[in-house]
């Protein structure tokens, strides 16, 4: 199976990079590792329809086209837990330490560097294929007040945006030999990984209100398993938030 990059697709401005490859997909020009780079995308997705904002030429924004992805809809999380994984450690070949913040944005000290949008094509109840939108802050040094940072600010020093992306592909190469995204450790990696994982924090939920806990387990389907007194509760992305450390 070819690797993820095998071909890439730079552009200077997009509408997005991940509704570029599902238009190539509709007329069946895309192959399993097409990767789409754009120096400036200017509808870039987030979760739960936000915005990507990121400052045109400073930052690595681009999609990736998985075929053969072969999980049931039940197991699309695995997904979200792999490309969260691969993202931490190509920053650490940066000496950049990132923490997940559940489901699927990278934080840094506090902060976010990156975010990922996965849109899965399916075929009954399983996911054929996936194409997946990832935002990483490289060299936007400005951010207003958004609490946000990138490997610029954290260094010290701007990066080649395409060396940044390299060191991307031989991560998600290295730890998806022969097209395979499943690996066995992956769950407990991506839990050790969360952002305030066992710390005591501050939430605000759809149906409660404000409240602490200290982050346990994301379950199989993907839901947040929060330790509270009332014992451990599930959440999903829309029934809850964190509230900043600072706030």
């Amino acid at each position: 199976m070819n690797q993820i990059g095998c071909r890439i697709i730079q552009l200077e401005s997009v509408d997005s990079t991940n509704n570029y490859i599902a238009n190539l997909l509709k007329q069946g020009n895309v192959t399993h590792g097409t990767v789409i780079l754009a120096d400036e995308q200017f509808e870039g997705k987030g979760q739960r329809g936000a915005v990507w904002q990121a400052e045109p030429g400073k930052n690595l924004t681009f999609s990736l086209f998985w075929q053969g992805v072969n999980l049931s809809v039940e197991e699309q999380f695995m997904i979200t837990e792999f490309i969260s994984l691969v993202l931490v450690e190509a920053l650490g070949r940066f000496g950049i330490e990132g923490k997940i913040k559940w489901p699927n944005d990278i934080y840094v000290n506090d902060k976010k560097i990156a975010g990922i949008l996965i849109e899965n094509q399916l075929q009954g109840s399983q996911i054929i294929s996936s194409i997946i939108g990832i935002g990483l802050n490289v060299n936007q040094k400005i951010f207003g007040d958004y609490p946000a940072t990138s490997i610029s600010l954290e260094k010290g020093s701007d990066e080649s945006i395409l060396h940044v992306l390299m060191n991307f592909l031989e991560v998600i190469n290295d730890r998806s030999r022969n097209g395979v995204l499943i690996e066995s450790d992956r769950h407990d990696e991506y839990v050790k990984k969360l952002y305030l994982e066992g710390e005591l924090a501050e939430f605000e939920s759809t149906n409660n209100g404000c409240f602490k806990g200290r982050i346990k387990d994301v379950g199989k389907d993907g839901k947040l398993q929060i330790a509270l007194d009332g014992g451990l509760r599930e959440f999903d992305l829309k029934e809850i938030r964190f509230i900043p450390r600072n706030a």
